[in-house]
């Protein structure tokens, strides 16, 4: 029998793998800086990458193309944090690593490898997989000369021929440089989370990877089929080492899983995993909806506001006896807080609970001394007829739920004989 939050049970791990070996690497300040109709300016940026800190997030990656990238980052650095740690991205050019190396302070760089024939036939327009591998081999010991460490982005790895053209590349890489993190990029989002058939199966390219000696896979999942944290998270079940992801899942067309699911999974879900911090998720969504411009769905999960919101009957009556019956996790933990709504699918349960809070803030009596708690029955006609004011409003056609401003003034007039 599971009563509270504490007596559920948590999930573990696969083959004795523990907190140290799940890292999040953040892409907000890339991926998300591409989003249409968003547009992050130096201080939007510093100060997504203070809350990433607050939150425990050890990596972050960024462009540094614009001089407004280049100052930003320099802002982060001089920060001094440990995490997350800046990282840059490039393409497989000498061009784009020298922007990194000119960045002083960075240790290490993504690097765009396209694997799939569309895009190194279609989009880069080469003559061969074989001119695609020495000009990705050739942006790769470049950088790894300049002293940087190397993240091998293998786009459209979904769409790829893994064993003909992915693995040979990946095992002459991680010959020559064995720490080198490969991040598996499902750029549309064709992959699947379970065991199944190559190209897709996830499981399937992590064990490719695996096999080629690769130490460190991190997943980088777009959003288009919806399965963006569902990979992520199957992802390090099956081996992976890192799940790239982006705040609020900010990212070009249906964006990339969200951070702030898989760090709430990890938390609550997980046992013994404790390393992020989650009280500030409301707060860092209020911000980027109120300073970035980006819009939070109010049924978006952990941070929408609507998601500790009840106003049904059903839901409201249970989670005013017993918290655990409807709230996923108590709303204090990602710093958000409950709301008992009034609405046309209310009952008299929480039109109750409303009178009884409203009573106990004004210091309000009723059939008692108003150092006694205020206790409205169940059938105080006072309290039936709120409840068919209510009900007549909603029967006009009434859209908008009831306002604690509305509640205090019926309060007011049936309890306190307030005209």
């Amino acid at each position: 029998m599971y009563r509270s939050y504490d007596e559920l049970p948590k999930i573990r791990l696969p083959d004795g793998r523990g907190v140290e070996d799940i890292r999040l690497s953040d892409s907000t300040l890339r991926e998300g800086a591409q989003m249409p109709g968003i547009t992050m300016r130096h201080e939007h940026k510093v100060k997504i990458y203070e809350y990433l800190h607050r939150i425990g997030i050890e990596k972050t990656e960024s462009f540094l193309f614009a001089e407004s990238d280049r100052s930003a980052v320099k802002e982060m650095l001089d920060l001094g944090y440990e995490n997350p740690e800046v990282t840059g991205w490039a393409r497989a050019n000498p061009r784009d690593i020298d922007l990194i190396l000119a960045a002083d302070g960075i240790k290490e760089t993504g690097i765009l490898m396209s694997v799939s024939d569309a895009h190194i036939f279609d989009k880069l327009g080469l003559r061969s997989r074989a001119e695609a591998c020495e000009k990705y081999l050739e942006a790769f010991e470049y950088a790894r000369a300049h002293g940087l460490r190397v993240r091998c982005h293998l786009e459209d790895i979904t769409r790829a021929d893994l064993n003909g053209f992915v693995l040979p590349l990946v095992a002459e890489m991680i010959d020559r440089a064995p720490d080198t993190i490969m991040r598996i990029c499902d750029t549309l989002n064709f992959g699947i989370p379970f065991l199944a058939e190559l190209p897709y199966s996830l499981p399937r390219i992590i064990t490719g990877l695996g096999e080629c000696g690769v130490r460190e896979i991190e997943t980088h999942i777009h959003d288009d089929f919806g399965l963006g944290v569902a990979l992520a998270l199957a992802g390090f079940w099956y081996g992976a080492t890192w799940a790239n992801l982006t705040f609020l899942g900010m990212g070009e067309r249906a964006g990339v899983g969200e951070l702030e699911k898989v760090v709430v999974f990890l938390e609550q879900r997980v046992e013994g995993f404790h390393k992020y911090e989650m009280a500030c998720l409301s707060e860092f969504a209020t911000y980027m909806e109120q300073q970035v411009g980006l819009r939070v769905p109010a049924n978006k999960a952990v941070v929408g506001r609507n998601v500790f919101a009840h106003e049904s009957g059903i839901h409201t009556a249970g989670v005013i006896k017993n918290p655990f019956i409807y709230d996923p996790y108590p709303p204090e933990l990602v710093g958000a807080k409950r709301q008992l709504i009034i609405g046309a699918t209310s009952g008299s349960e929480v039109i109750r609970h409303k009178v009884e809070e409203i009573l106990r803030e004004q210091g309000t009596p009723h059939g008692g001394s108003a150092r006694v708690q205020p206790r409205v029955e169940k059938g105080d006609p006072l309290l039936s007829a709120i409840q068919a004011e209510i009900r007549r409003q909603f029967e006009a056609e009434r859209s908008s739920c009831i306002s604690d401003e509305e509640m205090r003034e019926y309060v007011a007039r049936y309890f306190c004989g307030v005209a």
